[in-house]
């Protein structure tokens, strides 16, 4: 089938049948210039993105915990956001001091992290005080 593995999702660009989410992030942020300048920039950007992902990933398990063990997975949830990932992202940005994480211009990594972001502020509406260049 059309399917490579028999899973979504699937994108059409350029003639080709695409498959696998991050084949396919990076294919379109290579295309659109995202993807950093040079092999530096493209492992600095790589890197955020799979933390990005692993952060992703724990608030998007959050639904699926039984009920009597949400408010703890949230907490844990929210302690490794603020604790480990946005204090790395927030230094990132200060350290750079371009207004983006790697080079000077948009990446990949800034936008999944803006994505990560409001995800975030949908459980814990002020998770990011703490953290003004996140804001």
């Amino acid at each position: 089938g059309v399917l490579m593995f028999q899973q979504v999702p699937l994108v059409e660009m350029d003639g080709m049948k695409m498959v696998q989410t991050r084949a396919i992030l990076n294919y379109i942020a290579a295309k659109h210039n995202l993807y950093g300048k040079d092999l530096k920039e493209r492992a600095l950007i790589d890197m955020y993105v799979e933390s990005l992902l692993d952060l992703n990933e724990l608030i998007m398990m959050a639904p699926f915990q039984p009920a009597d063990k949400q408010e703890q997975y949230l907490a844990n949830t929210v302690d490794k956001a603020t604790n480990r990932y946005f204090p790395a992202y927030e230094k990132a940005l200060k350290d750079h001091g371009e207004g983006f994480l790697v080079g000077n211009q948009l990446s990949r990594a800034d936008v999944q992290l803006l994505e990560i972001l409001l995800m975030a502020e949908e459980v814990k509406p002020d998770i990011l005080a703490k953290f003004p260049l996140l804001q």
